[in-house]
């Protein structure tokens, strides 16, 4: 739940989006994040055996919940702290680390991480040092620093691409 309603928020934010509904209602977003979840969803049933029927439908249960247009969250309540977010065990690196580790694609995950290093909101101290970090460190600094993979873990080259992308619109 927690990858997709931070997937969501960065995505959201990213289209100039304010509520987490809205941001589900534009088909690009929910596919995205649907996509991510999949990801996420993936490493969960190689690594416990999960059903992928089982979880599926808990996918629709709370992308259906995100859509809900009387829950007020914004995408910026949401998506703030992103510094915990992209950390080592976190929502978007935990799982992408370890799918990369079981040679299965970490693609929407990364996607989701490069949206979230793009997150930039004056009133949260770690959106701020973020930005901060992706305008003074090397991109190999600031990927060990964020995500904590060592630099010869598998999924390091491909954040550390998505550093450097943010790294030169900031340029």
């Amino acid at each position: 739940m927690n990858t997709g309603h931070a997937a969501t928020a960065y995505f959201g934010a990213q289209a100039g989006i304010e509520r987490i509904a809205d941001a589900l209602a534009e088909p690009s977003i929910a596919a995205r994040v649907q996509a991510a979840l999949e990801e996420t969803s993936a490493v969960l049933a190689a690594t416990h055996g999960l059903s992928g029927e089982d979880l599926a439908d808990y996918r629709a249960t709370i992308l259906e919940r995100f859509r809900n247009p009387e829950l007020p969250d914004t995408v910026h309540r949401v998506g703030r702290q992103p510094l915990r977010k992209l950390s080592r065990h976190e929502r978007f690196v935990g799982p992408a680390a370890r799918a990369a580790e079981l040679g299965l694609p970490p693609n929407a995950l990364v996607a989701a991480m490069a949206a979230a290093l793009e997150f930039t909101d004056p009133d949260d101290e770690q959106s701020v040092a973020l930005q901060e970090l992706l305008r003074t460190g090397t991109a190999d600094a600031v990927t060990a620093e964020v995500t904590g993979l060592d630099a010869r873990h598998p999924l390091f080259a491909k954040v550390r691409a998505v550093v450097e992308e943010r790294q030169a619109e900031l340029g």
